[in-house]
């Protein structure tokens, strides 16, 4: 099911935090080798990452120097399962259609800022 769609087992280091060796490490779902799914108390994320540069951690990842993105609170099923539904349902939607469906009708927050206007003269 999830081979199909290049989802694979993976781990990634995140940080550092206060202090230079603060690190943690999260197991997640790896998508198109640079996507990177995990739970965080219940929280979906998901952040961009590159691979480590050591041959013998071919599934270890450390965080890409880009935000991550809350995707989904109260997850308690298989975070394959998730990870597969949501891929399944998103990937043929059109980026006009998640902004005016999604982002625009999100409940209970405030105004996004987006940049979308790359050339603004």
């Amino acid at each position: 099911m999830s081979k199909s769609l290049g989802l694979e087992w993976a781990s990634m280091i995140y940080g550092p935090y206060d202090l230079p060796h603060m690190y943690e490490i999260f197991e997640g779902v790896l998508y198109k080798g640079c996507y990177f799914f995990y739970l965080d108390n219940g929280v979906l994320c998901l952040r961009q990452v590159r691979r480590l540069d050591e041959p013998e951690h071919t599934h270890l990842f450390i965080e890409g120097d880009s935000a991550g993105l809350q995707l989904a609170e109260g997850i308690r099923r298989d975070l394959m399962e998730v990870v597969t539904d949501i891929i399944r349902n998103w990937r043929d939607k059109s980026g006009l259609t998640f902004l005016f469906d999604e982002l625009l009708c999100l409940r209970g927050r405030g105004d996004l800022q987006l940049d979308l206007v790359k050339n603004k003269g």
